[in-house]
């Protein structure tokens, strides 16, 4: 097996090098990057991805923020790359950022004024910091992240979201220790484990944040949305990720935090045409980008905007809601979903000899798939965190009989939504325990399917009385002239996601996988069906 390990990359020579101390005596490895020496605003940056890597390119992001009149300090966060402590996912953000802000205020090229940048695991790193209540944290400016990152989210039925496989590849990979490790997944071992423990025995160490969880002690966030909420609210520019396999960490915290009566009046929502990596619609096909002048601007300007209104006390002049509509314009609103925005019902229904999406609900009838363990519904691409580089023709997914598609008519002009969306269905099955995905897809007039948005339930028991909802986070979206709708619903999605054994048991231990056949009822009122948000 070739393994490939990760190191820190060199400190920039416009980095100052310090090591800053926590309550428990753990040093945190920081670069200070000043545009002069005046006493400056400071934005922060507290991150796993190596502080001076290629990854994150924080060096030029520094250089664009010190452009704007930011001192930058950047972090190694607890356990990783140059940093003391144990390798730990999660467990010290809170605590180790409020530390942090208080070294920093501490510093005489520190205004006393503090803000935090970052996507993903440092998006993270910024809600655990508000969470901790520093009064020098002016604002935050979140990105494609969530307090429950990388686990599975509870739906308020009872039901939770499935295991996307790349919370072990990245224990595995990230948090086996100080450094980064790379290699080869084999998705064909079963049991699934089995290529991780092959890993590990070549590297020759393990990873305890992978270990614990088959130990009952996994690793995780809890209670961070819950300390956030109880906290003096901050206010927040929270970007949201349309094509982001972690979108739905983001909903998750951005229900809540819309919800509560204090956090409502200081969140800023911005929703962009993005996945993962940063990838834009508009982009495509693309790469990862760069630390390209022009992408950072994109990238950071608006947060740096933001974090200018606030400093200036003009917050005021930034709009509650800012929202993309892939192919269609840029908008503003005040509420989410926006205020001009209704719902609407396609429902699910069996007619000429076809599965279709129709805004009136058909005769009661029925439609099922077989799933079968030995041959999974490949993932939409090869990388869900950039789901952008990969975006394919997903249309030979709806000839397979392990799938059932739905198609609406063609749009005879240009239709925009914008707002949540979900799946109410009436569902049996054969086995006791068993996933749904959903795909929701624009067909464009020649027949190719190009994935919008979809979602995923993990039913520990199927109850055919009772509705299953699948969340799939938020459609802004035109349906272009001569394009449709389609709905794409199956057992399976791997290997971004982990199979279901179909009798409980644990996934990644289990080696045999049991066929079952799903079957959605049809025509009943208010169930099987898609909602959306239409302007």
């Amino acid at each position: 097996m070739e393994i490939t390990v990760l190191r820190p990359g060199v400190v920039p020579e416009a980095a100052d090098a310090v090591a800053v101390p926590m309550r428990d005596g753990v040093e945190l490895a920081t670069d200070v990057y000043r545009p002069d020496d005046e006493a400056r605003p400071v934005v922060l940056v507290r991150l796993p991805y190596d502080k001076d890597g290629e990854y994150c390119f924080l060096p030029s992001i520094a250089r664009h923020a010190n452009a704007r009149g930011y001192t930058v300090v950047v972090q190694d966060v607890r356990g990783k790359f140059r940093s003391g402590g144990a390798t730990e996912f999660g467990i010290h953000e809170v605590e180790d950022g409020y530390d942090t802000i208080e070294w920093i205020t501490a510093q005489a090229w520190c205004t006393g004024d503090v803000v935090m940048w970052g996507d993903s695991y440092y998006g993270m790193t910024q809600l655990a910091a508000a969470a901790g209540g520093h009064p020098s944290l002016k604002a935050i400016a979140p990105r494609l992240t969530g307090t429950l990152l990388s686990q599975e989210v509870p739906y308020p039925d009872g039901t939770r979201d499935v295991e996307a496989t790349s919370r072990k590849v990245y224990f595995s990979s990230w948090y086996v220790d100080r450094n980064a490790y790379e290699w080869p997944v084999d998705w064909t071992a079963r049991p699934l484990r089995a290529t991780f423990e092959h890993f590990f025995a070549e590297l020759g160490r393990r990873s305890p944040n992978f270990d614990a969880e088959f130990g009952g002690s996994a690793p995780g966030l809890t209670g961070h949305l819950d300390r956030l909420l109880a906290a003096p609210p901050v206010p927040t520019l929270f970007t949201v990720g349309l094509f982001d396999n972690c979108a739905i960490y983001s909903w998750h915290d951005l229900r809540a935090l819309l919800g509560h009566e204090e956090w409502c009046r200081a969140v800023h929502l911005r929703v962009e045409a993005l996945d993962h990596e940063n990838i834009h619609l508009d982009d495509v096909p693309a790469v990862p980008p760069g630390p390209d002048p022009q992408f950072l601007a994109r990238m950071l300007d608006p947060a740096l905007d933001f974090f200018d209104a606030v400093l200036g006390g003009r917050r005021g002049e930034i709009a509650p809601v800012h929202y993309e509509t892939c192919h269609s314009e840029t908008r503003s609103a005040t509420t989410w979903p926006p205020e001009d925005a209704c719902e609407v019902s396609l429902h699910l229904r069996a007619g000429d000899g076809a599965l279709r999406l129709d805004e009136r609900a058909g005769a009661s009838e029925h439609a099922s798939w077989r799933h079968d363990p030995d041959d999974l519904v490949p993932s939409a691409g090869e990388n869900p965190f950039a789901r952008l580089a990969d975006r394919r023709d997903l249309s030979h997914v709806a000839a397979r009989t392990d799938v059932l598609t739905f198609e609406g008519p063609a749009a005879g002009e240009p239709v925009d939504h914008a707002g949540p969306a979900w799946v109410d269905l009436a569902l049996s099955s054969t086995v006791q325990a068993t996933n749904v995905h959903v795909r929701l897809l624009d067909v464009d007039p020649d027949g190719a399917q190009l994935l919008v948005t979809k979602g995923q339930v993990h039913l520990s028991e199927v109850h055919s009385d009772r509705p299953v909802r699948v969340d799939l986070q938020a459609v802004c979206y035109r349906l272009r002239p001569g394009h449709r709708w389609a709905l794409q619903l199956m057992s399976s999605d791997f290997p971004e996601y982990v199979p279901e054994p179909g009798d409980g048991s644990h996934p990644w231990e289990a080696t045999h996988f049991a066929p079952s056949e799903q079957t959605v009822h049809l025509g009943e009122p208010g169930v099987s069906r898609l909602v959306l948000h239409r302007r």
